[in-house]
């Protein structure tokens, strides 16, 4: 509306012309309320030019219609959020504002069961499993506690090109030789003095990079106080860890590795490849 035009440019002729536009069967009570309130204004002595007319008019008309779409868009919006990608405290951030928006209590059952619906289905797994969230608070907090956790995992044993600290390329040298001092895989270096084919020679004849004695990889070397046994019935050699006690994991993991190092070129890149190509673990 042109409140410059000359029939607008009063407000309470604006303010009934305004209302005069506005028809329906849910919207005539209001229309005849508002209508009514002008009347009893200028009965009242109010001047038919008072501004404050409209401008009253025009904020109850917000307050009444263009805040319930509002209200109504927000709700729609939130029952759509879904967090996407490991920025939890954004994604809480953007559900509290909607929820509010839409005037819904954030302690209410309905608004938890939408929230935990947008969250990835294994955070809200641990946050019921291991924290029993009851309130809005107890759940943004244990979401929070175990995404933390979650990321840390995920840049520790994922780590974009890296695991355990080293990276793609790194693996796949030490486990073909191609350069003894690229990396240590666990504690056991091979030297520089040897060239690859008296490494190879010395893991198909079974013999310790370091004392040139049979029965033991280097790691398990008797002058470094362990004692392993390497035994071969085939071109591949089979490494046999003698302990005193059980054997762990890392003497386990570590004949597995030494046993790599008799294997073709190919099979040792696939095995670094194999490493560094798991999906995301808790997505699984």
């Amino acid at each position: 509306m042109n409140p410059h035009v000359e029939q607008l440019a009063i407000p309470y002729q604006r303010s009934m012309t305004f209302l005069s536009y506005i028809q329906g069967p849910l919207v005539n009570d209001w229309v005849e309320e508002q209508a009514q309130w002008l009347i009893d204004q200028v009965t009242g002595g109010v001047s038919h030019a008072e501004e404050n007319l409209w401008a009253t008019i025009e904020t109850r008309f917000h307050q009444a219609y263009t805040d319930t779409a509002e209200k109504q868009k927000a709700q729609h919006n939130v029952r759509e959020l879904r967090m996407k990608g490991d920025d939890l405290d954004g994604f809480i951030a953007q559900f509290a504002t909607t929820a509010k928006k839409a005037g819904y209590d954030l302690d209410g059952e309905a608004t938890l069961d939408v929230f935990q619906r947008a969250l990835p289905y294994k955070l809200v797994a641990n946050c019921i499993k291991f924290d029993h969230p009851v309130t809005w608070n107890d759940w943004t907090r244990a979401a929070r506690h175990h995404q933390q956790e979650y990321i840390y995992l995920k840049e520790r044993v994922k780590g974009g090109e890296q695991r355990g600290g080293a990276t793609k390329f790194q693996w796949r040298n030490a486990l073909n030789n191609r350069n003894p001092n690229t990396m240590d895989i666990g504690r056991t270096r091979a030297q520089a003095t040897f060239t690859d084919e008296e490494k190879r020679q010395r893991v198909q004849s079974g013999l310790c990079f370091r004392c040139n004695q049979k029965g033991h990889i280097t790691r398990y070397c008797p002058n470094q106080g362990a004692r392993v046994a390497e035994a071969s019935t085939s071109n591949t050699p089979v490494v046999t860890v003698q302990t005193q006690g059980p054997v762990s994991a890392a003497q386990k993991a570590q004949a597995l590795i030494a046993t790599l190092h008799a294997e073709s070129e190919e099979v040792c890149d696939c095995f670094a490849d194999e490493l560094f190509s798991k999906k995301d673990f808790l997505n699984a």
